[in-house]
């Protein structure tokens, strides 16, 4: 096992690691019990987060609004948990993805890789997809926190949280990160329990936002990783038929046609891993959609700005993460693709013929696709989701007729 790790390897994995650390989720961390205790801890929590959720919307003090918040946080906070275990389970095969991931960048993964870090055309492409996905981390992740840092900040009891309409200051009331003070009524007499309170359903919120957009994110990475992992193997069989040695290019045939195989296996994992969740991911969507869309028609027909602005910006955050997965499995389908161009554009003609049949076989197995599935049934690339994009922009132009009617 790779133990230390360089700049390189630090600037593609270190921002997933801090993510998935402290949710017991770090593949590298596999087996170990501090790391099973982190996940239990985070797993209550979520579970925690959706009984208080649910016992508020059952209580329904503050209005359809408010009870539309946290119906939105519970199926969040659901859907982490869901996540989280799934990852789990699957730990080890998504230690195999991050520790083939840890020897690329070392040059010991295989025959053909053992050039990498001298080959500047070789390292650039893999920094250009580590530097993909950090900004893709970056861009999800950075609203994600903002969101969570707003839910906590007009939870304080501040003054200018409780501005009356009449212009003057109203007596301080103390509400919770969770917009729980119908269930947790009792506790804001006592400073001390309230103190407690509110302080653990902020690390609810984190855990929350962490396990919701956290495994998004280190799912991309991981896949534009592999991608450029086919990007090299593209450059590698593009130079077949240069070498005199028929020997040596039938040992680098050899080589390249096991590490295909490999990429194709990685590929395979991170679909076993993600396929479940990705279904989740589409169905808490489809029920989140119907909802924002109905709270965005009428935001528009009463011109509440705020609450039309809270639906947009959740109903952007639902299409960001199904891009998410859809790009980075077009990315592989495509990469995969790539190869067979790559084998007729070398110099073949300069083989033997039996040379030339193996690499029919390469070419053979670079025409089946590979895929990223939500449930092993639904093809996860920009064409479904732009089916996704045009059929809830359809519902919610039925939506606005309806309502108009």
């Amino acid at each position: 096992m790779v133990e230390a790790w360089n700049q390189d390897i630090s600037y593609e994995f270190l921002l997933y690691k801090i993510i998935m650390w402290p949710l017991g989720l770090w593949p590298l961390n596999n087996g170990k019990i501090f790391s099973d205790v982190r996940l239990v801890i985070a797993a209550l929590t979520q579970v925690a987060t959706s009984i208080c959720l649910t016992s508020e919307l059952l209580l329904n003090c503050n209005g359809v609004e408010n009870a539309l918040d946290l119906l939105v946080l519970d199926i969040f906070a659901s859907l982490a948990c869901v996540k989280g275990i799934i990852v789990k389970i699957h730990e080890k095969e998504m230690c195999s993805n991050v520790m083939s991931a840890l020897k690329d960048w070392y040059g010991d993964s295989d025959e053909t890789n053992k050039d990498f870090v001298r080959k500047p055309k070789y390292r650039q492409t893999m920094m250009e997809h580590a530097r993909t996905g950090r900004i893709v981390c970056y861009s999800l992740m950075g609203p994600a926190s903002g969101g969570t840092l707003s839910w906590i900040i007009f939870a304080l009891p501040l003054p200018i949280f409780n501005y009356a309409l009449n212009g003057t200051t109203a007596e301080v009331t103390r509400n919770f990160p969770l917009q729980t003070a119908c269930t947790f009524e009792g506790a804001t007499d006592n400073f001390i329990l309230y103190c407690c309170i509110f302080l653990l359903q902020i690390v609810q919120l984190v855990a929350t936002c962490f396990g919701n957009c956290g495994n998004d994110v280190f799912f991309f990475g991981i896949a534009m990783h592999i991608c450029g992992q086919f990007e090299i193997l593209k450059m590698q069989i593009s130079t077949i038929g240069t070498d005199n040695d028929e020997k040596q290019t039938g040992r680098r045939l050899i080589d390249l046609a096991k590490r295909h195989s490999h990429l194709i296996d990685l590929v395979d994992k991170l679909d076993n891993t993600f396929h479940l969740i990705i279904l989740a991911q589409l169905a808490m969507s489809a029920l989140l959609i119907c909802i924002m869309g109905v709270q965005v028609i009428i935001a528009l027909k009463t011109d509440d700005a705020f609450t039309g602005m809270k639906a947009t910006i959740v109903l952007s955050s639902l299409m960001s993460q199904l891009f998410l997965y859809s790009y980075g499995g077009e990315c592989l389908t495509s990469q995969n693709e790539k190869l067979g161009p790559a084998i007729y554009e070398s110099l073949w003609f300069n083989l033997t013929p039996r040379t030339i049949k193996d690499l029919i076989f390469i070419m053979m197995r670079a025409g089946k696709p590979i895929r990223v599935t939500a449930g092993k049934f639904f093809v996860m690339t920009l064409a479904t989701f732009m089916d996704i994009l045009k059929l809830s922009l359809s519902y919610m132009s039925f939506l606005r007729v309806m309502i108009d009617v």
